[in-house]
């Protein structure tokens, strides 16, 4: 379903440069990438790929123990139910959420295991944003916040 849309978008040219993965038979993007740029390339794409990827996952864990501990603008989760207590603290939550749920998906065999993790994932975001719009949209409606703009604002604060 993509190949169509992008056709559309690069062009025939481009697009069939970028269609690769389907006339050569590569089963990932290295392979990909090693067939189109040689074995030098693949390998310095898939470290770029390792790093952007902890990159990531060093973004999702600060962005976790802001809401779980709190920082100097809000209140954490933890000490909102719970009050301030020992497990309340940045360090010892993330160092907890890397070794009870993270370290396990590290120690499998094959990652195709983790298809339903990647499901459940998928679905916790669609869940998130559907809340995220409804309460938007109840918030608009209640007049406590303003009308989104729909095109972009161009004029400069003095």
């Amino acid at each position: 379903m993509a190949l169509a849309a992008t056709m559309k978008v690069l062009g025939l040219v481009l697009g069939n440069f970028l269609d690769k993965p389907v006339s050569c038979k590569a089963r990932s993007y290295g392979e990909v990438v090693q067939i189109a740029m040689g074995r030098t390339a693949r390998v310095l794409s898939e470290i770029c790929i390792i790093v952007n990827n902890a990159g990531v996952l060093i973004v999702y864990l600060i962005i976790m123990g802001d809401v779980m501990s709190g920082s100097v603008r809000h209140i954490g989760v933890f000490d909102k139910w719970l009050g301030h207590v020992f497990w309340d603290h940045r360090k010892l939550l993330v160092l907890v959420v890397m070794v009870v749920f993270l370290a396990p998906f590290c120690v499998l065999d094959r990652i195709d295991l983790l298809s339903m993790t990647s499901a459940a994932s998928v679905a916790l975001a669609v869940v998130f944003v559907v809340v995220f719009f409804v309460v938007a949209f109840i918030k608009l409606i209640e007049g406590k916040i303003k009308a989104p703009r729909m095109s972009p604002d161009f004029t400069f604060p003095d």
